[in-house]
């Protein structure tokens, strides 16, 4: 299954599932300049080569990411990232692409 989005700058950007994946686990990233594999906490390149992020944030655990967000936005007055009205208009769509492949 794939889903494509053309956004405003003319980038076109692709979700691609497959159910019968043989491939590396994990999730691609491809963009202009090269492809990414993120696996857990590693971050590859197309070509396999590992990429130093142990400088790009003070923890490699999302879940102590997410938490420190939650507890910055609550002390600094503003909504977190990712929360539930940020999150809501992306699940709306996904819910009415649903809808439309049900009735297929």
């Amino acid at each position: 299954m794939s889903l494509q989005l053309k956004a405003a700058n003319g980038a076109i950007c692709t979700l691609s599932l497959s159910f019968n994946n043989d491939g590396p686990l994990g999730t691609r990233y491809i963009g202009d300049t090269g492809t990414y594999v993120a696996r857990y906490d590693d971050l590859m390149t197309g070509k396999d080569e590992r990429i130093d992020v142990s400088q790009v944030d003070v923890s490699m655990n999302g879940i102590e990411l997410q938490d420190r967000e939650f507890v910055a936005a609550i002390r600094e007055g503003r909504e977190p990232n990712g929360s539930v009205a940020q999150v809501l208009p992306c699940c709306q769509v996904l819910d009415r692409l649903e809808r439309q492949l049900g009735r297929g």
